[in-house]
């Protein structure tokens, strides 16, 4: 279909995925960074990248190892676009700290691109298209942080081809984020994912699937208390843990100041911590979580962020 636009602007959050025991389906958007995405149609018929913005430093503009580009060459597939596209990345959200950073961006240019190609695919299109540009990151195309990034909200991702849910969080749901300061390691996220062995035992299989199916449930009922019970994980934290300095103090100190649950977002190193507004102060939370870590010799930083709203098209023209 001929596109009707020459350029538009789609802005996509930050996430946390994983959320305990929703290894590689649950992911919840966060309303403290963002990418924004400016696609522009040129007379060429070439497709090029260029980073920009506070957190674009050390990203590749290369076509295949940047996370827009495997979304862009997709879509432009699917339109049958014959022209050239110019796709500028304004990035914010933060690289390497658990915070989807490549999944918001590839969640930005998948949802620019099909505004500008004109294409109305579905949700679960659109999330499967931007799982692509994590693929080209991590090796893996995962989908829970790009459909938080796509959707907002609380998700859930299952199945092949890729299906979605979505669900509102709780009014009273507020996030802590820690980050550990620690030494930046280039494909953090791939060797995260090669800790995690191939084959678990089936008694971790039944805790986790138990877990995640309460987590699910309570997300719809918005018990926020039931939601914490289920960031147990017996999968991927287990062997992730010991990449985080103070992990089980962290934790613990975080519990105890009020969250409802603690885990690793995405492969880290940050930890998240969901706490319930009408009864706990997320602040005092974000202090007994920095001050485990300082207890561990560890500096940290925290912030505290909302549930977010799905990518949007900031501009058509």
């Amino acid at each position: 279909m001929r596109p009707f636009r020459t350029q538009a602007i789609a802005r996509a959050f930050c996430s946390t995925a994983n959320l305990g025991a929703g290894f590689d389906v649950f992911g919840l958007a966060l309303d403290k960074y963002s990418d924004t995405v400016h696609a522009r149609i040129t007379s060429g018929k070439k497709i090029k990248i260029l980073v920009r913005g506070p957190e674009g430093r050390n990203i590749p503009a290369e076509l295949r190892k940047n996370s827009a580009g495997p979304p862009a060459l997709e879509l432009v597939r699917k339109a049958r676009f014959k022209k050239g596209l110019e796709i500028i990345v304004e990035k914010r959200v933060p690289q390497g700290l658990g915070l989807g950073s490549s999944g918001s961006t590839a969640a930005a240019c998948t949802k620019v691109l099909d505004n500008l190609l004109d294409l109305r695919l579905s949700n679960d299109e659109l999330v499967r298209v931007a799982s692509l540009g994590e693929k080209a990151i991590a090796g893996t195309a995962h989908a829970d942080n790009v459909a938080a990034s796509l959707l907002g909200g609380f998700v859930i991702t299952y199945d092949n081809p890729i299906r979605t849910i979505s669900l509102k969080p709780p009014a009273s749901l507020a996030v802590v984020a820690a980050t550990p300061q620690l030494p930046v390691q280039a494909g953090k996220t791939r060797k995260a994912r090669k800790i995690i062995p191939d084959k678990i035992r089936v008694k971790n299989a039944v805790l986790n699937l138990g877990r995640a199916a309460a987590m699910a449930a309570a997300f719809a009922q918005g018990d926020i208390r039931m939601i914490g019970t289920g960031m147990e994980d017996e999968i991927a934290e287990p062997y992730r843990r010991n990449l985080i300095p103070g992990y089980d103090e962290v934790k613990r100190m975080g519990l105890e100041a009020g969250a409802a649950g603690v885990s690793i977002s995405g492969a880290g190193p940050s930890l998240v911590a969901l706490v319930d507004r009408k009864s706990h102060d997320p602040r005092l939370v974000a202090r007994a979580m920095v001050r485990a870590f300082s207890q561990n010799n560890v500096r940290s930083t925290t912030f505290l962020a909302r549930p977010a709203h799905g990518a949007g098209i900031i501009k058509g023209a």
